[in-house]
């Protein structure tokens, strides 16, 4: 029987169609255990969005740790070169705890790891795998993009202590103009960097907005996100150009321009692709800069509240993790909120159910289930007088005694859609 995706949960669907997708791009399955030893997680804690990790004790006395992060044990197997780099997706579950209840979930990822040297083509590959996995998931989708470079960049021209970058970072990242400039006011900050500061809550080239009043914060891997604005749509047209005049206005030193053109060299090669409209510059994207080092980008689709995809390019974890001379980009889907927030197709377990007198034959009641398998139906058999779940079947037999199948009416009328 055919595998008919309509009657899969919406991650299951979105899961198998991934995989599809990112297997035509070269890239292979990864796959790992469950967990790893807790000192590799003390370790590289830093990168982890939370301390708090699932431990056990192995039968040898060590004290091993349930997986809060794939991307750390792909790169601490990698067998990545320059010359030859790795293309890997994975499916697994990750254990964190829960931000709305006091334990640890399981949560499904898929998602993909490109480890070697990371181009322009790169950049542009991951954005398309990234596009594509949120057309899978719904056909409303944006991605944020943004680029850490551009960021550090404006923040290091800002004279400004430490304190107050980060009250300004997160005025940026929440989009709050009105908190903004206060801070900007009270800590004196130069009129021409004030603006520069202010400017970014205006860039928004690309598609539709989302509701400006929540904060994007969390890392990929991890669960942060936002609500996606109803009001404002998620179409419209592509506004890239404008915005990115504007991101080339603001730039005043070597790594804000390094990032523009980056940027500038990603949104060229989708001009004329119908993908563009849903890509957007979104600045208040400001993933932590001491895992993310340039592109960075977040997806969402419109029935979940939450981002379902987030990733970028994470040099850093690479050099705290001993890989000197490689790159890394990547980015995980959330399927717990795609399974959480998508309406779930409305399919019984079986297409048929055929009812059974406790004295029937075997032999003919097997014979008679395998003659609809074979016509490519599920098929449960239930004897006469079991507890009635014959309401979702598409159809209903009994069982006679020469082995036939007579089909029940039905209540509403009919039965074979």
């Amino acid at each position: 029987m055919e595998l008919q995706l309509e009657r899969l949960h919406k991650s299951e669907q979105a899961a198998y169609l991934l995989r599809g997708i990112y297997e035509q791009y070269g890239y292979r399955k990864y796959r790992m255990g469950k967990f790893e030893e807790y000192d590799f997680y003390t370790e590289h804690k830093d990168f982890l969005p939370s301390g708090q990790i699932l431990t056990f004790t192995d039968l040898d006395g060590k004290l091993m740790a349930l997986k809060p992060d794939v991307t750390m044990s792909i790169v601490k197997r990698t067998r990545a070169t320059k010359a030859a780099p790795e293309r890997l997706y994975y499916s697994e579950s990750i254990y964190r705890p829960s931000r709305e209840a006091h334990e640890y979930r399981e949560i499904a990822q898929i998602g993909v790891e490109y480890i070697g040297r990371v181009t322009a083509h790169t950049d542009a590959e991951l954005v398309t795998l990234a596009l594509k996995s949120l057309a899978c998931i719904e056909d409303d989708f944006i991605l944020d993009v943004s680029h850490n470079g551009f960021l550090s960049g404006l923040f290091e021209s800002v004279n400004a202590s430490r304190e107050a970058k980060r009250d300004i970072l997160r005025c940026i990242e929440t989009k709050n103009r009105h908190e903004l400039a206060a801070l900007l006011l009270a800590h004196g900050i130069d009129a021409a960097q004030g603006e520069s500061l202010s400017a970014l809550l205006s860039l928004g080239g690309g598609g539709g907005m989302r509701d400006d009043g929540n904060s994007m914060s969390g890392r990929r891997g991890g669960n942060g996100g936002n609500n996606v604005g109803d009001g404002n749509g998620m179409s419209g047209g592509n506004g890239l150009a404008g915005a990115m005049a504007e991101v080339r206005r603001l730039a005043v030193n070597g790594p804000m321009r390094a990032a523009a053109d980056e940027l500038a060299a990603l949104f060229d090669v989708f001009d004329g692709d119908p993908l563009a409209k849903s890509l957007r510059l979104d600045f208040s994207l400001a993933l932590d800069s001491a895992y993310y080092n340039g592109l960075m980008f977040r997806g969402y689709v419109r029935s979940a509240p939450r981002a379902v995809l987030s990733g970028g390019r994470y040099d850093p974890l690479l050099r705290r993790m001993g890989v000197a001379d490689l790159e890394a980009i990547g980015f995980a889907v959330y399927l717990d909120e795609v399974e959480a927030s998508l309406p779930q197709p409305m399919c019984s377990d079986c297409d048929a159910v055929v009812l059974y007198p406790e004295h029937a034959s075997p032999a003919l009641l097997r014979r008679a289930v395998e003659g609809l398998i074979t016509k490519g139906l599920r098929v449960r058999a239930q004897a006469i007088g079991d507890a009635d779940g014959t309401e979702a079947a598409r159809v209903v037999y009994d069982l006679a005694a020469d082995g036939t199948l007579v089909e029940k009416p039905r209540p509403y009328g009919g039965t074979h859609d």
